[in-house]
Formats: C-alpha cells, sequence, structure tokens
C-alpha cells in the first residue's frame, strides 16, 4: 500500500453492492432543486462527503440504517449511482477523506471504547474517544496511526513526494487544538492550542502555505475563523462575531476560497458561505429552510459542490454545479476598507 509500512491486518466480511434505484424526488419543488441539485443519498442519516480526485466518487459517513445503527463509512459511485458499504467497525466511523484511489483516512471510536470501557462510559458526543485509522477501500487491510487517549478526529491529507502529513483536531488532556502527524516517522506535532480556547475543522490553502480553522473563546463563546501563515506562525482573525462557524473547506482551485456552514446570529437555519481571502468578500452559496451543512468542491474546471441538507431529522447528501454568480458581497464598502 502506498502510505502504509507497516499493516495491521483485518479479516472482515466482504463488502456488497447496493444499487440505489432512481426514486422520485418526495422534496420536489423545492429551492435546492430548482437551483439543479440532485440529492445523492436516500437511506439513512449521512454527513461529511468527500470527493476522489477525479470526482467520480464520494465517500461519506452513514447512521441509521437497517443494518446498523451507528456511524459507518460509505463510498458511491456517482457515474453508476451505486453505493458501497466500506467500513464494519465495532465503533462509529466518520470523518473518512481519500489519500489516494485505493486508500482512505477516517476516525473511529471502536479501540477506544474497548481500551478504557469505563472511562468511555459517558463522553461528549461532538469529540468522541475515538483515534485514526488508514485503510484500504474494502476495509481488509487497517492501519491505526493514533492511539492518545480522547478524541482524535476531522482528519485532512496533505500529499506530498517526501513529507505527506495529516492535520487533525485532537484533545489531548484539557485542551482541544490543531495538530499534526508526520506520516514518514508518525511523530506527532502541536500546530496551536490554548486553555481558553477551543480549536476544530482544519483545512488548508491549495499552495500549502496556511491553514484555517473555527476558534472558540471559551469565556464569551464568541466564534472566529482564523488562518494561520506556517511559515512565521503567525494567526491572522478572518472574520468573527458573525455566528456558529463549521466544516471548512478550501477549494482546489484558484481563487482562494473558503467554504464554510454558519448558523448567523438571528438565524435558525445554517447556511454555506464561502469568503474568498484575497478579495476579502463573503458571498451566500446557498441558505433556506433547512440548515446545510459540510459543502466540499471537487477540483474540475466546472467545480461541483456536494453537501449536506437537514430534512426530518435526517441528513442527506446534495450535489450541484457550483454557480459562477453567487451575488453581492456581505461586506460593506466600509468593511472592506476597515479590513485593508
Amino acid at each position: 500500500m502506498k502510505w502504509m509500512s507497516t499493516v495491521v491486518a483485518a479479516l472482515l466480511l466482504c463488502v456488497g453492492c447496493t444499487h440505489l434505484s432512481i426514486t422520485k424526488d418526495v422534496l420536489t419543488p423545492d429551492y435546492l432543486l430548482a437551483k439543479g441539485s440532485k440529492q445523492i443519498t436516500f437511506l439513512g442519516d449521512n454527513d461529511h462527503p468527500r470527493f476522489s480526485d477525479d470526482g467520480l466518487r464520494l465517500l461519506y459517513t452513514s447512521r441509521s440504517r437497517a443494518t446498523h445503527k451507528g456511524a459507518q463509512i460509505y463510498e458511491m459511485d456517482l457515474l453508476k449511482n451505486k453505493e458501497r458499504r466500506v467500513t464494519f467497525s465495532d465503533g462509529d466511523a466518520f470523518d473518512a477523506i481519500y489519500m489516494s484511489d485505493a486508500e482512505i483516512l477516517y476516525a473511529s471510536t471502536t479501540d477506544e471504547i474497548k481500551e478504557s470501557p469505563l472511562l468511555n462510559k459517558s463522553f461528549n458526543k461532538d469529540y468522541p474517544p475515538s483515534d485514526l485509522y488508514m485503510s484500504d477501500l474494502y476495509g481488509n487491510d487497517i492501519l491505526r496511526i493514533t492511539q492518545q487517549p480522547g478524541y482524535d478526529g476531522e482528519p485532512l491529507f496533505i500529499t506530498h513526494p517526501t513529507k505527506p502529513f495529516i492535520l487533525l483536531t485532537s484533545r489531548r488532556g484539557d485542551l482541544l487544538g490543531i495538530y499534526r502527524i508526520d506520516l514518514k516517522h508518525l511523530p506527532v506535532s502541536l500546530i496551536s492550542a490554548a486553555k481558553e480556547k477551543e480549536k476544530r475543522f482544519p483545512t488548508m490553502t491549495p499552495d500549502r502555505t496556511q491553514i484555517a480553522w473555527v476558534e472558540k473563546d471559551l469565556k464569551t463563546e464568541e466564534q472566529s475563523l482564523v488562518l494561520f501563515k506556517l511559515k512565521g506562525k503567525i494567526p491572522f482573525v478572518l472574520k468573527k462575531g458573525e455566528g456558529v462557524y463549521r466544516d471548512l473547506f478550501f477549494a482546489p482551485r484558484a481563487p482562494q476560497r473558503l467554504f464554510y456552514s454558519i448558523l448567523r446570529k438571528g438565524e435558525k437555519q445554517y447556511q454555506i458561505e464561502v469568503y474568498d481571502t484575497e478579495k476579502q468578500c463573503t458571498q451566500v452559496v446557498f441558505k433556506g429552510n433547512d440548515s446545510l451543512f459540510s459543502p466540499v468542491v471537487t477540483n474540475e474546471s466546472t467545480e461541483r459542490l456536494a453537501f449536506v441538507r437537514l430534512f426530518q431529522d435526517k441528513k442527506q447528501i446534495y450535489i450541484v454545479n457550483l454557480p459562477t454568480d453567487l451575488g453581492p458581497c456581505l461586506e460593506t464598502p466600509a468593511q472592506a476598507t476597515l479590513k485593508e
């Protein structure tokens, strides 16, 4: 395997394929379908979509299925409209991303809960006791990457010819912060953590020079979007005080655009926005009567956006061509001048 120098072999049940028949969309008509979006998942409760490099496959987390209640990883062939279960973990498996055409990276609670059953009997659902794992796409060859008690999740794999690494959110002791794992030697190094602040949802600019994350002040509850320059190790607040941010993702192609979901002050539903860091311009991608989460964009000239919609207490995944015109910037001219 490309990134697995040491492999823990695991014999699991054979993974079968389930064909999703074309079903009339019970949500028709609605504002998302009017925009040309396509509903991808119909079964279970689904979240955290991630495209393959070629944009032809999609990884996601799915729970509340007929065969399992907990979270497991699935893959969808977007050309054939077929989904396939990838993981068969005893615990929850979530936050999966592609490392290559044949390998994935994900978080799972399986070993943590077994190793400390009393300690982990009751835990924060936002930060479950979990570790990171590498696996092939059939769950046969699995390698455990982290073994630190507590939460490890929200991984981001950064490919490199000689120095591949992983960014992740980790709770170590009382600190929830951003860490880095060198895949050649597996040391874990701290990027940023602080006693009175929680930091999570790390993402990286396409040029690999800056990391963005959500930062929450535990005293004031105020949240910020922070951009961290790796060379000078300098944090810079992009935006703050607008509401609750989550699910950060930098678009692979220029210009440098940060996608995220936000529950703005005074609003009842999360909406998807994008922030152009060069123009300092915020635009609304989608908003409506339902909360929208987990935006992710393909690396194609005609970009496609995958996202999650919460409808009738369950999340389903949609895909749409990213509109070329998202309307005016939310910032007033005075705000743009002040930032400059």
